[in-house]
C-alpha cells in the first residue's frame, strides 16, 4: 500500500526530471517531445485536486532543477529566496495545464477521470482529433501569460529545446517562438493519444488507429517544415549583402561581488577600469567598426546634471576619443531632477554610443526591469522588502525603442533579460535596424548553465525579427545569433573567461522590406489561444442540460 501511493509522486518527478534534460547545452531535444506526453499520463489520477497536485509535483521538480543557477547569487539570502518563490510560482502553469487537460478530456465529470484510459480507446474520430489540439493550445496560452504575468518570466519555453533544429526553429519568423511550441505539444499528446488508445486492438487494426490518431499532429508538423521552408527561401531569394561590420566585443568577467564593492571601495573601481581599458586597447588592436563593452561594466557610472551636461565617473569619453574607435558602454546612470523644490536623482541601467571623438551619439536605458533585481514592486507600501534586494535604489525604467546609428550599419540596443522577452525585441528591429546589440551581465550566475539557456532563450529573436543578434555578456556566452538561429562563438574559448570576443556579422539588404511576418503581425497566435483557453474552460464549466452525458463511441 505504502509503495501504491508514492509511485504516482515518483512519476510526476520522473516527468519533471525529463522536463529539465530539455534545457542544457546541448539540448537533448527529445526530451522536448516527450514533455507534454509524460506530464499528462504520470499526472493522472482519479480525483481533479490529485492531478493538479501531481502536475504541481511535476513542474516543482522541473524549475527547482532547472532554475539551480539562481543559487548561484553572491548575495544567498536573496538567492534562495529567489529560487524557491520562482519555482513554486513558475510550476503553477504545468499543474494549470495537467488539470485543463484532464477537464476537458470528452465525456469526463468529476468522479470519472479514474476511467480515462478505457474511455479513450473508445473515443470517436472527432474526440480523438480534437482533444490534443486543446492541450496544445492550452500549453502555449500558458506559456504566454507565463511571459507576460507580473511583468512576465519567458524562460526555458518548450520551443527552446528545437533550437538545433534549424528547419522547425524557422517556423518563429512566422508565427513567434509560440509556434514550436504548438507544434511539439501537439504532436507530443497526439502520440501518447495513438499508442494508448490502441493498446487493446492488434495487428492492422492497430497500426491503422496510432496512424489516424498521429495523423493531424504530424500532418501540422510536416506543413510547418514546408511553410517554414518555402517562406525562409523566398526571404532570402531577396537578400543582397552589402558588406560585413567587424565588431570587438570585451568580456571581463568580474564576479559579482567585485563589481558591487568596487561601487563602494575606489581602489577596486580603479582595478575594474584598469582590466577594462587593457582588454579595450587589445580590442581594438584588430581594428574593428565598433568595440562593445557588456551591461553596467563602466567602473563607475554616469550622472546627467539637471543643465544637461554629463559627468563621468571615469574618463569613457577620452578613452573613446584615444581609441579613435566608437563604443558602446553599458553603465548605470544617474540623472538628477527636480521634485517640487528639491532635487532628486533617478537612476537608470543605461548603454552609450560614442562616437570615435569620445561624443555620446545616443543613450537607451532599459525599460523592462528586473524585479527584486532591479526594483523592488510596492516598496513605498512595504519598505521592508527592500530587505531582500541588492541594489541600494531601484531603477526607473526608460522610454525607447532606441537605434544606434553607427555610420555603416543602424543596431537596436536591449540590456539585459530584454533579449528574452519577444514582443520587445519585435518592437526594437525597426525596419532600418541591421542588427540587434545586447548587453548583459550574467556574472550574477557564476559559471552554470544559466549562460546556455540565456542564449539560447534569446536566439531565437534573431529568428523573429530576421536580423543577427550580438551579444556581449559580462561573462557567459559573448557571441552572435544570425538570422537563423545559429550561435557563432569561438570554440576554443573559455566562454567564463575573460577576453575579447571579435564577430563579422553580414549586414543585408532587402528589397522589399526587413520585417518578417512575425514581426509585421505581432502575437496573435499566443494571445489567441489564451482566448481558445478561456473559452474551452467557459464551455466546459457552462451549465449543460445534461451534463451527464457519455462521450461519443467510434
Amino acid at each position: 500500500m505504502f509503495k501504491s501511493r508514492i509511485k504516482p509522486w515518483g512519476g510526476a518527478v520522473l516527468a519533471g526530471t525529463v522536463w529539465s534534460l530539455a534545457f542544457p547545452h546541448p539540448s537533448f531535444a527529445l526530451a522536448g517531445w516527450l514533455t507534454p506526453a509524460l506530464l499528462l499520463a504520470l499526472s493522472h489520477a482519479p480525483r481533479e485536486k490529485r492531478i493538479f497536485a501531481l502536475g504541481y509535483v511535476a513542474g516543482l521538480t522541473h524549475y527547482l532543477s532547472s532554475l539551480y543557477w539562481v543559487l548561484y547569487n553572491p548575495f544567498l539570502s536573496a538567492a534562495i529566496s529567489g529560487w524557491l518563490v520562482l519555482s513554486i510560482y513558475c510550476a503553477l502553469y504545468p499543474a494549470i495545464w495537467v488539470w485543463f487537460c484532464w477537464k476537458i478530456f470528452p465525456g469526463q465529470d468529476a468522479t470519472g477521470l479514474a476511467e480515462a484510459w478505457l474511455r479513450l480507446r473508445r473515443m470517436s474520430l472527432k474526440h480523438r482529433m480534437l482533444w490534443p489540439l486543446q492541450c496544445a493550445l492550452g500549453w502555449i496560452a500558458l506559456e504566454c501569460l507565463r511571459g507576460w504575468m507580473l511583468t512576465g518570466f519567458p524562460w526555458n519555453f518548450l520551443a527552446n529545446s528545437q533550437l538545433d533544429i534549424v528547419p522547425l526553429a524557422m517556423f518563429a519568423s512566422i508565427t513567434g517562438v509560440l509556434g514550436i511550441s504548438l507544434v511539439v505539444a501537439w504532436c507530443s499528446v497526439s502520440l501518447l493519444m495513438a499508442t494508448t488508445g490502441s493498446t487493446h486492438l492488434s495487428g492492422a487494426a492497430r497500426y491503422r488507429r496510432v496512424i489516424t490518431d498521429a495523423a493531424p499532429a504530424l500532418g501540422f508538423l510536416a506543413l510547418a517544415l514546408i511553410i517554414s521552408w518555402l517562406y525562409t527561401n523566398s526571404r532570402e531569394q531577396q537578400i543582397t549583402e552589402r558588406g560585413k561590420l567587424r565588431i570587438a566585443m570585451v568580456q571581463p568577467s568580474i564576479p559579482q561581488q567585485v563589481i558591487f564593492d568596487s561601487y563602494n571601495v575606489m581602489d577596486k573601481a580603479l582595478e575594474r577600469w584598469e582590466k577594462m581599458k587593457k582588454l579595450t586597447f587589445e580590442a581594438n588592436a584588430t581594428r574593428p567598426d565598433i568595440i562593445i563593452w557588456p551591461e553596467a561594466s563602466a567602473p563607475v557610472g554616469l550622472l546627467q546634471k539637471l543643465d544637461g551636461r554629463r559627468q563621468y565617473g571615469a574618463p569613457i569619453d577620452e578613452l573613446a576619443q584615444s581609441l579613435g574607435t566608437p563604443m558602446i558602454v553599458g553603465t548605470d546612470e544617474a540623472v538628477e531632477e527636480m521634485v517640487g523644490n528639491k532635487k532628486s536623482i533617478r537612476r537608470h541601467n543605461s548603454c552609450l554610443l560614442l562616437d570615435r571623438h569620445g561624443k555620446v551619439r545616443g543613450i537607451y536605458r532599459k525599460r523592462h526591469l528586473v524585479m527584486f533585481g532591479e526594483y523592488v514592486p510596492l516598496e513605498k507600501w512595504f519598505p521592508f522588502l527592500r530587505n531582500f534586494v541588492p541594489v541600494e535604489m531601484s531603477f526607473v525604467p526608460g522610454d525607447g525603442p532606441k537605434i544606434f546609428d553607427l555610420g555603416k550599419a543602424k543596431a537596436a540596443p536591449i540590456i539585459c533579460f530584454e533579449d528574452v522577452v519577444y514582443p520587445m525585441a519585435r518592437k526594437a528591429a525597426m525596419n532600418e535596424v541591421d542588427f540587434l546589440v545586447n548587453l548583459t551581465n550574467d556574472g550574477w550566475f557564476g559559471e552554470s548553465n544559466q549562460q546556455w539557456q540565456h542564449a539560447r532563450t534569446a536566439a531565437f529573436r534573431a529568428i523573429e525579427t530576421g536580423r543577427p543578434l550580438v551579444r556581449c555578456t559580462n561573462n557567459g556566452l559573448t557571441c552572435w545569433v544570425d538570422r537563423f538561429g545559429r550561435i557563432h562563438r569561438l570554440e576554443e574559448a573559455d566562454i567564463y573567461a575573460s577576453g575579447i570576443r571579435m564577430a563579422e556579422i553580414p549586414l543585408v539588404d532587402h528589397a522589399n522590406g526587413r520585417a518578417t511576418f512575425y514581426q509585421r503581425t505581432g502575437d496573435w497566435l499566443g494571445w489567441g489561444s489564451v482566448i481558445a483557453f478561456g473559452l474551452m474552460l467557459g464551455w466546459r464549466f457552462w451549465p449543460k442540460k445534461n451534463s451527464a452525458g457519455e462521450p461519443d463511441m467510434a
